[in-house]
């Protein structure tokens, strides 16, 4: 009995085994068949890029087959002039597919001029097919500063293999780094090798740094590095300076002192303060070189009673501010009409808006005939003053000019005066 069962199991250990050793007397239950066992292949198809391409660019073409074989499939490839164009000699469609990819290399030997075209070659089985692949200027050269202090201009020059096409060539151009603005693109102008010019502008940076530009066309680019260099300024204890108190309508100075000169590039001072009512410097660039003491003016409207802070900013640096007391200015000076000689009258100052302190105006008159009290005082509280003046007899008609002034607020008013009436 434990004969027979020994020996079937040497049986089913045979049959196993004679399975194992000859692959394909059982197959997979997921065992796929690639391909059709009557297929024969053919090349049916070699597809080339429909649009010119730029020379030194890359571009992808495809053979095609007329049916999917079981096994891989090689296509020979050959290029008229490798120098211009390159392919790999040859190219594999895997088996179960009809196709494959064919990378393409274009190259720039020489200049381009006119149309131009290098043939492309597939073979399978003796079959052959060319195809023309139409070249084009492409990018030859990018060159650009090799050194730039940051906030200064940037040089570019693109150049192509060849003159632009009618219509011009469209490059793309890119930074790596903020601090370098670029225009999104540039064009070559139809008939033209290239073209140059500050392109570029740069960001003022506090510390060293390399960027990188890339001029783009379909399949290729060319890239070049800047070395960007930091701009700084220490202009030393800088401050800036005003008075203490202003009235509203006069001009005052400010000083902006500068112990250190302005560097390479210059800087920009902007001005503001928190009454955004005064009327304060517009911004702008102290060149190179400048330093020490530099004088600014800036005023009030006359309406405004209250304390105001200005500021400067200089660029990359910082800020100095100091503050000041604005006081109404004078408005108006009200006069009689008509006013004959030989009269006293009652005139009026206005100051703009009501002051907190008494303010002492000061009158005069270029003509004697006109008579005014040499002060007049606004007291605290009130916007006005009322005050007494005389004329002289006059035979004709006369005029002078009267004088109101509060430290730098001044106002002239002409004062006409006409013979009494017979």
């Amino acid at each position: 009995m434990y004969q027979v069962k020994g020996l079937r199991s040497l049986i089913r250990t045979a049959i196993v085994a004679l399975v194992i050793g000859y692959p394909g007397l059982i197959m997979p239950a997921n065992a796929e068949m690639r391909g059709s066992p009557a297929c024969h292949p053919a090349l049916v198809g070699l597809e080339l890029p429909s649009e010119k391409v730029h020379s030194g660019a890359a571009a992808q073409g495809k053979v095609r087959l007329d049916c999917a074989s079981r096994r891989a499939v090689t296509v020979a490839l050959a290029s008229a002039d490798p120098t211009w164009v390159s392919v790999p000699h040859s190219v594999t469609v895997p088996a179960g597919a009809t196709e494959a990819t064919v990378p393409i290399g274009t190259h720039q030997p020489d200049y381009i001029y006119g149309p131009f075209n290098v043939a492309v070659t597939a073979t399978l089985h003796g079959q052959e097919l060319s195809r023309p692949l139409e070249l084009q200027p492409g990018l030859k050269f990018l060159s650009t500063s090799s050194s730039v202090i940051s906030g200064d201009a940037v040089w570019l020059d693109v150049g192509l293999n060849g003159t632009a096409p009618e219509g011009g060539i469209t490059i793309t151009l890119e930074s790596d780094n903020d601090a370098l603005q670029l225009p999104t693109s540039i064009t070559i102008k139809s008939g033209t090798l290239g073209t140059a010019g500050s392109f570029g502008r740069t960001v003022r940076i506090p510390q060293d740094a390399n960027v990188t530009v890339t001029a783009k066309l379909p399949g290729q680019n060319r890239s070049s590095v800047i070395a960007l260099r930091a701009w700084t300024y220490d202009p030393g204890d800088w401050s800036l300076t005003g008075p203490q108190e202003m009235y509203g309508s006069g001009a005052y100075g400010m000083t902006l002192n500068l112990p250190n000169p302005v560097p390479h590039g210059g800087v920009e001072v902007t001005f503001s303060s928190d009454n955004p009512r005064l009327d304060l410097p517009s911004s702008r660039t102290l060149n190179e070189g400048v330093g020490g003491t530099l004088n600014f003016q800036f005023s009030a409207p006359y309406d405004i009673d209250g304390n105001a802070t200005v500021t400067a900013d200089i660029e990359g640096v910082g800020s100095r501010s100091f503050n000041v007391r604005v006081r109404p200015g004078i408005k108006d000076v009200e006069i009689p009409w008509p006013l004959y000689g030989g009269q006293t009258f009652q005139g009026t100052i206005h100051l703009g808006t009501t002051t907190d302190v008494p303010l002492t105006i000061k009158l005069s008159s270029d003509n004697q005939v006109l008579q005014v009290p040499a002060e007049v005082v606004v007291p605290a509280g009130s916007a006005s003053a009322v005050f007494t003046g005389t004329t002289a007899a006059v035979d004709a008609f006369d005029f002078a000019t009267l004088t109101a002034q509060l430290d730098r607020s001044r106002l002239d008013r002409d004062v006409f005066i006409d013979p009494p009436p017979s």
